[in-house]
């Protein structure tokens, strides 16, 4: 088994970036804002996405620009590019592995734990 997932790794590179970081999901700090999902962006309270390349939510979204992985820690950090009601701006987030749930630093006050939202990625998800 081991030798056939390392073949079709070698014959079909583009498998291998196929399966989303740990942090990438859609997560939620109330379970009921999943039932949403597929609305991120037009309702509140929602989940919030964090695809290959961006961080969605309510009204804003935001486009990853760098990240850096902290691995003895168990942490990432991004850098995005964010837009929000006509206005541009930078902004970091330090996520932090916990499992199931992952704990999002914003920059100020304390952390927020999020969960991942069970079943499928939205229909809008990004294929790579």
């Amino acid at each position: 088994m081991r030798a056939a997932t390392l073949a079709a790794l070698v014959l079909c590179p583009g498998l291998a970036g196929a399966q989303e970081a740990w942090w990438q999901g859609v997560w939620a700090a109330e379970s009921g804002w999943c039932a949403v999902a597929e609305r991120i962006g037009s309702v509140t309270p929602a989940p919030i996405a964090i695809t290959p390349a961006e961080v969605l939510g309510y009204e804003n979204s935001c486009r990853i620009t760098r990240v850096d992985e902290h691995a003895m820690v168990g942490a990432v950090s991004l850098m995005l590019e964010c837009q929000s009601e006509g206005s541009v701006f930078d902004e970091a987030r330090l996520i932090m592995n916990a499992g199931e749930a992952i704990w999002i630093w914003f920059g100020a006050d304390e952390p927020i734990r999020f969960h991942r939202c069970p079943g499928p990625l939205p229909a809008w998800w990004p294929v790579e």
